[in-house]
Parts: structure tokens; C-alpha cells; sequence
């Protein structure tokens, strides 16, 4: 039976510690937006037990303490898609941690 992620994700919150970052031209490490891409479906599929499709865009990851990025969370087969809020924290060097909200309604 197929199911949709979106019903199950909608609503979460959770933080993920991950490192793998680069240091960009700019004065902050970032990481890139696949890499930020992979940790944020990590921790959904960790939590829901199904990997989302997650687009945080093409902008490399400023690691800043409170940095904010919105993801689009949606599934394979599903176009359906929820905005996500994911804040970085406890920012120490190349390691951090993410905090992920994810919209109860649908992005219209």
C-alpha cells in the first residue's frame, strides 16, 4: 500500500546533529544545499520511518547560530508539498545541529 509522507511529517519537530561542512568564500562555513538536503531527510525518515524528498533550494548553508532555511518536505509519487522552517543550533565550528518544523497545511 502506498502512503503519502506529507500527513505523517506535517506538524514535527525535531534536531538532528550533523557535520561535512565547507568553508565558502564568505567569512561563515557553510554547507551545501544537497548535503543540508541529506541530513534534514535523515532525521524525517528517523522520525516517520519514510524518506521525504526535501529542496531547501541552491544557496550554500550559512553555519550561523539561528539561521533559518526553508525546505519544501513533499514524497516520491505525491505533489503535494509542505513548507519547512529548519534552524541551525549549537553551532560549533563544522558541527551543528538542526531544528525542523514542518507545516501542518500544504503550501497552496
Amino acid at each position: 500500500m502506498h502512503r503519502s509522507i506529507a500527513p505523517i511529517v506535517a506538524g514535527l519537530t525535531l534536531v538532528a546533529v550533523l557535520s561535512g561542512c565547507t568553508v565558502s568564500a564568505s567569512a561563515n562555513r557553510t554547507v551545501s544545499p544537497s548535503g543540508f538536503e541529506d541530513v534534514v531527510a535523515d532525521a524525517l525518515e528517523r522520525e516517520v520511518g519514510q524518506r521525504p524528498l526535501v529542496d531547501c533550494g541552491t544557496d550554500p548553508i550559512d553555519l550561523v547560530e539561528g539561521n533559518t532555511v526553508h525546505c519544501e518536505i513533499g514524497a516520491e509519487g505525491d505533489t503535494t508539498v509542505y513548507d519547512s522552517v529548519v534552524e541551525l543550533r549549537d553551532v560549533d565550528g563544522t558541527d551543528y545541529a538542526v531544528h525542523v518544523q514542518v507545516d501542518e497545511q500544504p503550501k497552496s
